[in-house]
């Protein structure tokens, strides 16, 4: 495989996704952190799964649960079981199969790639469909999380104008948070995931740059590799900060960062930072 083709079947971060345990409640607390919601999307009979995604400038999270289980859903499930979180990093391509094929050559286990679809209920009362085709990993030593690519060939039915506007002034993702027991062999597995990956030493682990965000891998005690949250690039600090204190949202303050614990924002420690922050 050469590396034109590599490079095109996985790319930085698409998405990130939060596994939880009732959507509605999730929503409401995601609103209270300033964020602007999609309306519930259902993903077909196959998935079982419901979902609010929160869009930003270039990337986007989504707020995830199950309706209905399925074979399709069951590692969501194991994670909303053990409390959610962020629990799924879907990365970016413009060739499922070529990822595939990629993984395969690596030794990992993927899926076959799976098409899907959910419809997006317009204003004016007509109906865009957003189409997805990804591509899955098995379960992975050392990643915390679970991996996929994801192609976005109807972006205009995703990155709608009304939702890129967030009382936050959230307007990316920067960096994912993963801790676990050796950075060192996690740095090797997401550089066997993702070909085009730099690592970088850090004081407390290795910082991982995908060519536009960060994974940042710190030491921890527990067992297992396990992600703890999101850092997101703002606009504008104090309007953020308004936000949360008019929601009494608990945070803390410290270097121009907003530190919104994990117990707030389910079980997802959220950082607020201005653009000009590094991980």
């Amino acid at each position: 495989m050469t590396d034109t083709t590599t490079n095109a079947s996985i790319g930085t971060l698409d998405h990130v996704v939060i596994v939880v345990d009732g959507l509605d409640a999730a929503a409401d607390v995601y609103r209270r952190l300033g964020f602007t919601l999609s309306p519930r999307g259902r993903h077909g009979a196959a998935l079982g799964t419901e979902n609010h995604t929160i869009m930003l400038s270039e990337d986007y999270f989504e707020l995830l649960s199950v309706l209905t289980p399925t074979p399709r859903n069951t590692e969501w499930r194991k994670h909303i079981a053990s409390g959610g979180g962020v629990a799924g990093l879907a990365l970016r391509t413009n060739d499922a199969v070529g990822a595939q094929q990629h993984w395969l050559a690596a030794g990992l286990v993927p899926d076959t790639p799976l098409k899907f679809s959910r419809d997006v209920p317009r204003p004016d009362g007509s109906t865009l469909q957003a189409r997805f085709e990804v591509v899955s990993l098995g379960e992975t030593d050392g990643l915390g999380v679970r991996v996929f690519v994801c192609s976005q060939p109807t972006r205009e039915a995703v990155w709608l104008p009304e939702l890129l506007t967030h009382a936050n002034s959230a307007i990316g993702i920067r960096c994912v948070h993963i801790a676990c027991p050796d950075p060192e062999f996690s740095a090797a597995q997401w550089q066997r995931v993702m070909p085009s990956v730099q690592a970088r030493p850090t004081p407390s682990g290795i910082v991982l740059e995908t060519g536009g965000h960060t994974i940042l891998l710190t030491i921890d005690t527990s067992a297992q590799a396990r992600a703890l949250g999101i850092d997101y690039v703002v606009g504008d600090l104090a309007a953020c900060r308004a936000v949360l204190q008019r929601n009494a949202i608990a945070h803390t303050e410290d270097k121009d960062m907003l530190t919104v614990p994990a117990s707030q924002a389910c079980n997802v420690r959220v950082r607020f930072q201005m653009a000009e922050l590094r991980a």
